[in-house]
């Protein structure tokens, strides 16, 4: 049971630049070959983080709220939270989806006010958050335009330690379903983040019984498999989980580097189970390629052939887009 030794929230007077007006869509999507790396462990102190933004896009959308919990030994011992103001007006459906309006951003600090701070919060402590990438590329982002200097910081994925607990679904209602845990006010960072928290401790007691020890879960995301070899003919839809109304019905989608959270398998078979048609590079059919943690070669900061390809077709006005692999599990659950 966690112990929450920290009564007032942290919140901060504006100052400073404003960042420019966007639009929502999910567009080009960076990956960073100087970030930090995803960490298959079961901590138990960390920082746990949520973000919520304008859009899916990292460097085309803002953060619009922060909220951070310091765990050290499983017990809350410190927490940052507060909005951003981003200067200018949302858009109605991420205040629909939110609750954070206008008025509420209006007196809030700019991100060139908030990220200082947060960082000073943070310092070099593992990071954990639900669909890990998609917070820690709008993080590496907002260090890189405001500190000018990358998000470095190694981080766990709760995605991952779902996996090892339950099938299906696996976003952070899915998981507090699950879990029978109450998240008060869902898509609001606070309340996201104490509920991922919460979560995470029973899962994380769940999969010791499991496995044993941590070393042993561990073992099972570095075992060699055929997955990374695994062909898109191979991958057989569920005829009972296709969905019609998501954004990646239909979508043909090839991958580069390795997806973090699953294997590649199982991320391609997510994608043809809604629906989607996963490929095995890209083509002039190809509507996204989702870059994994890995998809630059780090040690000649060479690009992937794939997302040469997609420079291609875009080039030759075919819309391939780049995305990361947090915004094509955000796309993949709908949202």
């Amino acid at each position: 049971m966690l112990e929450n030794k920290v009564d007032s929230s942290l919140h901060w007077q504006a100052e400073g630049k404003v960042a420019r007006k966007v639009e929502i869509m999910p567009t080009k999507s960076k990956t960073n070959v100087d970030c930090g790396k995803i960490l298959h462990k079961l901590p138990m102190t960390f920082v746990a983080v949520d973000l919520e933004t304008t859009g899916f896009s990292n460097d085309q959308n803002d953060i619009i709220e922060i909220a951070a919990l310091k765990i050290k030994d499983g017990q809350i011992v410190d927490k940052f939270e507060t909005l951003v103001n981003v200067g200018y007006g949302l858009k109605s459906e991420i205040s629909e989806l939110t609750g954070i309006t206008d008025s509420m951003l209006e007196n809030a600090p700019s991100i060139y006010a908030v990220i200082p701070k947060f960082e000073n919060f943070a310092k070099d402590s593992l990071l954990l958050a639900h669909n890990a990438s998609f917070d820690v590329d709008f993080l590496y982002c907002a260090y890189k335009k405001v500190l000018d200097k990358p998000l470095t910081n190694d981080y766990v994925d709760t995605i991952s330690v779902a996996r090892r607990v339950f099938t299906g679904s696996r976003t952070l209602s899915a998981m507090c379903k699950y879990l029978g845990v109450t998240n008060k006010s869902a898509h609001r960072a606070a309340s996201d983040i104490a509920a991922t928290v919460e979560c995470y401790f029973l899962m994380r007691r769940i999969v010791i019984d499991e496995y044993g020890s941590e070393a042993e879960y561990e073992k099972t995301f570095n075992s060699k498999g055929s997955s990374s070899k695994v062909k898109a003919k191979e991958i057989i839809a569920k005829p009972e989980a296709i969905d019609e109304n998501s954004p990646l019905f239909g979508k043909y989608c090839a991958f580069t580097g390795k997806i973090t959270s699953m294997s590649k398998r199982e991320a391609m078979q997510l994608l043809k189970n809604i629906g989607g048609e996963p490929q095995d590079s890209v083509t002039q059919q190809t509507d996204y390629l989702i870059i994994g943690g890995n998809g630059f070669n780090n040690k000649k900061q060479k690009r992937s052939k794939n997302i040469e390809k997609a420079e291609a077709n875009r080039s030759k006005g075919i819309n391939t887009q780049t995305i990361s692999e947090g915004i094509f599990f955000e796309l993949l659950e709908g949202r």
